[in-house]
């Protein structure tokens, strides 16, 4: 069986090899679209260096129940899983209103699963119904609000929204179902059961994030033209146009100046 470091350097070892790879692919697209294309490189970069972290036990801290909890792991999922959530929003043409909600409830539920961890007792049990609500309330919104909302954009967008969000979703929940019986919860799963599925779902998650991303080039195309065409703010309707007050008869343009 492989040691826990090592499976951590194992991780470490991939998903740095997939960053550089969609570092690579990204060098390639036009030069005026690469920046909506980064978040596929940097959710696997910061999942690389949550890996080499993990490696070396920085920031490895002790649960009540005695089990390591590594806290690297967890700034990325603050960190990844909010931009995956925001660009799938994009995409969709999410409001602001929606993209604010749906980022908020990834933090909290991220949040309450990471405090989780450190709690005993019934209160266990009381944040593990909190991070099942939390999720649910995120799902809901991806699901009915934000996809009706992407139902208003291009076709492309629509598919490629529908891909981003049944894989957050599916990975979300096997995500809960993993924390819940690992060794950190109640200890259905050992160390490298645990270690192996949570690595799995890390991985799977980051680069089939970044290959749905990269290879919807018409979606990005047609979010690029109506961020363009709404001055780069993504609303509509707000616009405020300043003009001269015709109120001074002195600046009336309709009146001559005196030689």
């Amino acid at each position: 069986m492989i040691p826990e470091l090592e499976m951590y350097r194992l991780g470490f070892y991939v998903t740095a090899v997939a960053t550089l790879v969609f570092l690579g692919w990204v060098a390639k697209k036009p030069a005026g679209t690469r920046r909506y294309y980064l978040p596929a490189p940097i959710v696997c970069g910061t999942l690389s260096l949550a890996y080499f972290g993990m490696s070396v036990e920085l920031l490895r801290v002790m649960t009540p129940s005695g089990q390591p909890l590594p806290m690297t792991r967890y700034i990325d999922y603050f960190v990844a899983t909010a931009i995956m959530v925001a660009v799938a929003g994009k995409v969709a043409g999410a409001t602001r209103r929606q993209l604010i909600a749906i980022v908020v409830l990834t933090v909290g539920w991220v949040g309450i699963s990471l405090g989780r961890y450190f709690l005993t007792g019934t209160t266990v049990l009381a944040a593990t119904l909190g991070t099942v609500v939390v999720l649910g309330a995120l799902i809901y919104m991806m699901v009915w609000p934000v996809t009706k909302r992407s139902g208003e954009t291009a076709g492309e967008r629509v598919l490629l929204y529908g891909k981003l969000r049944n894989l957050l979703i599916l990975l979300w929940v096997a995500y809960l179902v993993v924390g819940v019986v690992s060794r950190q919860g109640i200890g259905l799963l050992d160390a490298f059961g645990g270690i192996f599925a949570g690595a799995y779902l890390d991985i799977a998650t980051r680069i089939g994030f970044g290959l749905l991303l990269l290879r919807g080039p018409d979606a990005i195309a047609h979010l690029i033209d109506e961020t363009g065409s709404n001055g780069g703010s993504g609303e509509s309707g707000d616009e405020v146009t300043f003009t001269e007050s015709s109120d001074d008869p002195g600046t009336d343009p309709d009146i001559e100046p005196a030689d």
